[in-house]
């Protein structure tokens, strides 16, 4: 079984082989029916033969290896494919005075399940009234398009965030808020907002998906950790399940019966996505995507943990599950395996394949996308036998063989961050591309056909009518998401979205030995406002966001966006050195785009209205009394900003160097926001704050925790746990921060050393570096307890 170019190929040469000289042009053959058939039942094709001189001797080849001998008025052929594919059949006629011959690629696949499948999206296509909506997340709106015309209907205003949508049988439109935490329920007749749903404060619901039944709807509950079964009718929640980890997008079997979840950040031993039996409620099945530890790093393969599982596309025939994602290489570095990472080797893409009726995934073909970055959705042809891939980091949709996961081809100029596709009955693909605030439309015909790779670019459809983004944010994040810039990666694979996705981090921990560092944690770039806090990276190496540049051209392989004549003046090529600002464009509007990312996700630690809890106000007092606050200090809760590092005894050889310089210290990270962001330290050796305080704490270095009770201890974590910038979390009334705990007052914070002058025994309690440098790859998911 070939895939479809290779077999167009094939067919081409044969078709060009079968040339004879112009009077032997006379006979003719066709087949009229082409249709598909299914894997193990028998189909028939009749040719059609017209002007023949003579007897007429045919011969066919089926495409899987059976092949007849020329047969005198052969002109029919039955036969049974045993497996599903793409199969080259071709017909050789042959009379008194010269030969002919037709082929064509005959697909054969599965047996198609009733009905559809439906998932999460942020695109939707409506085939009654033949609409397309999508959500804009940072416009705060839905777009309706015309399906048939291509043009912008309306744009609806909505809540905050709208990051998924989905439909009902009565053709209501259903719209998931994440930074509102809500449901929108809009009139698609009046294009209105008839009424809300509030979800639990500060959950992040990300996926959204209204089950084949029309009865329920699915809410992932990233914060939570959660998934909500909620009553189409009224639209209360009916159950809810702890998943635990980062739950994010979801899909529903056609029948309903079946419910899949996907982990967004894993584990550092396994992705994993959840079955869960739609009739009790429960987990059936946790599909273990395992880490590849074993195969070779090239310029095509790596090794990797799969990581960032965006969604779960189910096939028609209801046989397997796609779930695009990353494989984060952390078995490679020169502290681990003692080779550099690579721009091929560090983050590649993948698509986990799993096999619905064993209950595991297909590691055979497990899907290694090359030169691709950040693979999105996946949505397939009527019968199964293609998968169109939206690659985000990449600005394209690939389209796959489903049968053998090989390319057959891309579908280019989609526009920056495709993310929502939608394939309808007129072979139209609508593909959301997010950044560029548009939805491009490609005929797909001859590929749902098998009949050609060609496909036909139809419009360019405009979303979003007033941007809310300031033009250079919004040009900063188009850069920060894209890869197929080469002056950002040479081969393709890596942007700073790569792990830093929507401005977050990874939960991994790099090996940045090379790059003059050391093993790095990633950190979360929201809240930080690009240089606001003062210094960036774990080691505070660079002092302004346009040093990035030599991250982009040591680690992601670029290209680089400032000229080699402009690094060579003054100190411009070190970190650090001769201000960068102002010298590109590009990296300017990187810079702003980080800049605009002031805010931090709300702590779901906190009480529903989203005040501290008890244990938070007692804990906030005893973070006061220990003096905590006087390095993490202020609004921001850090002195990064006095250009000072610390070593509270978890600088270690592994920790490396600054740039290439000697490591003093870690510059102190804010703690706002460390609920979402573990493991912690520098290095993620804490997988939890209670590591933090207690086992990485050699010697009381980062405060005199030892005299704390197992109580107090609690409750200092959970006021930690809930700092996420809202201003009550500051130094209780009357107080003011970054006081010395005195002996006599029973706590004693340690030798936290801080380069620039002697040791400061007014250490702080949590100089614990939970965000990981800026650009530095990784982040994970909690584990808080």
């Amino acid at each position: 079984m070939r895939s479809l170019p290779k077999l167009l190929g094939l067919l081409g040469g044969i078709c060009a082989a079968a040339a004879w000289p112009a009077e032997a042009l006379a006979i003719t053959a066709s087949v009229a029916d082409r249709a598909s058939s299914v894997a193990g039942a028998a189909v028939t094709f009749d040719l059609t033969i017209v002007d023949a001189v003579g007897p007429v001797q045919v011969r066919w080849d089926m495409g899987d290896e059976t092949r007849t001998e020329f047969t005198v008025d052969d002109v029919q052929q039955v036969h049974t494919y045993a497996a599903p594919g793409h199969y080259p059949v071709l017909a050789t006629v042959k009379d008194d005075v010269g030969f002919t011959s037709v082929s064509f690629v005959h697909t054969v696949h599965r047996p198609l399940v009733a009905g559809s499948a439906a998932g999460s999206t942020d695109l939707v296509y409506d085939p009654p009234n033949a609409k397309v909506y999508t959500a804009n997340y940072e416009n705060d709106s839905v777009s309706v398009l015309d399906a048939s015309a291509l043009t912008k209907l309306a744009e609806v205003p909505v809540a905050r965030g709208p990051v998924g949508l989905a439909l009902t049988a009565q053709g209501k439109l259903w719209a998931l808020h994440r930074d509102a935490h809500s449901v929108s329920i809009i009139d698609t007749a009046s294009l209105s907002v008839e009424r809300e749903i509030a979800l639990p404060y500060a959950s992040q619901p990300m996926g959204l998906a209204i089950s084949p039944t029309g009865d329920a709807a699915y809410v992932t509950l990233m914060a939570a950790g959660k998934v909500l079964k909620l009553d189409v009718a009224s639209g209360a929640v009916v159950a809810e399940l702890l998943l635990g980890g980062t739950p994010r997008g979801v899909s529903v079997s056609h029948d309903g019966s079946q419910i899949y979840v996907t982990r967004f950040i894993s584990e550092d031993s396994h992705g994993e996505v959840a079955r869960i039996d739609a009739a009790t409620f429960q987990v059936s099945t946790r599909f273990a995507l395992a880490a590849d530890t074993t195969t070779e790093d090239t310029d095509q393969q790596g090794r990797g943990l799969p990581n960032y599982l965006f969604s779960v596309g189910l096939s028609p025939d209801g046989s397997f599950a796609w779930v695009p994602g990353k494989k984060d290489n952390i078995f490679r570095g020169p502290f681990r395996d003692g080779l550099d990472l690579t721009d091929d080797n560090t983050v590649r893409p993948l698509v986990a394949l799993l096999n619905l009726a064993e209950g595991v995934e297909d590691v055979a073909r497990r899907i290694d996308l090359d030169d691709r970055n950040l693979p999105n959705q996946v949505v397939f042809t009527p019968l199964g036998d293609y998968a169109f891939i939206s690659v985000a980091g990449s600005a394209l949709v690939e389209v796959r063989d489903a049968y053998t996961g090989e390319f057959v081809t891309a579908l280019k100029e989609t526009g920056f961050a495709p993310r929502g596709l939608a394939l309808t009955e007129t072979d139209k693909l609508f593909v959301h591309a997010s950044l560029s605030r548009a939805v491009t439309v490609y005929d797909v015909a001859d590929i749902v056909s098998s009949h050609d790779l060609i496909t036909k670019k139809l419009a360019e459809i405009p979303t979003v009518a007033v941007e809310k983004l300031d033009p250079q944010v919004l040009r900063g994040k188009q850069l920060f998401f894209n890869s197929a810039d080469i002056r950002m990666s040479d081969q393709g694979y890596i942007s700073c979205a790569s792990c830093h996705f929507d401005g977050a981090e990874d939960g991994r921990v790099w090996d940045f030995g090379s790059a003059g560092e050391g093993l790095r944690n990633t950190v979360s770039l929201l809240g930080r406002r690009g240089t606001g806090h003062g210094n960036v990276n774990w080691s505070g190496s660079f002092d302004e966001i346009q040093d990035s540049d030599d991250n982009i051209r040591h680690l992601f392989g670029g290209k680089g966006f400032l000229t080699a004549e402009q690094l060579a003046v003054g100190t411009v090529g070190a970190p650090r050195g001769d201000k960068k600002a102002g010298l590109s464009p590009e990296l300017d509007a990187l810079a702003a785009f980080l800049g605009s990312l002031d805010t931090y996700r709300p702590s779901p630690y906190r009480n529903p209205d989203g005040s501290l809890t008890e244990d938070g106000v007692a804990g906030r007092a005893i973070f006061k009394r220990l003096g905590c606050d006087f390095c993490h200090t202020g609004p921001d809760g850090t002195d990064s900003a006095r250009g000072k590092l610390h070593d509270v005894g978890t600088v270690k050889p592994s920790s490396g160097m600054r740039a290439g310089e000697p490591l003093l210290g870690i510059d102190t990270p804010t703690l706002n926001g460390v609920w979402e962001t573990a493991p912690y330290l520098h290095d993620g050796s804490a997988p939890t704050l209670r590591d933090v305080l207690v086992t990485a704490n050699p010697e009381d270095r980062h405060a005199f925790i030892s005299g704390l009770s197992e109580a107090e201890l609690g409750q200092l974590i959970a006021y930690v746990l809930q700092l996420d910038g809202t201003a009550d979390a500051g130094p209780s009334e009357g107080e003011a921060p970054g006081e010395a705990p005195s002996e006599a007052g029973g706590f004693l914070g340690l030798g936290c050393s801080a380069t620039g002058g002697p040791p400061d025994r007014r250490a702080p309690l949590l100089a614990f570096a939970l965000i990981a440098g800026w650009m530095t790859f990784g982040a994970r998911r909690r584990r808080l307890s």
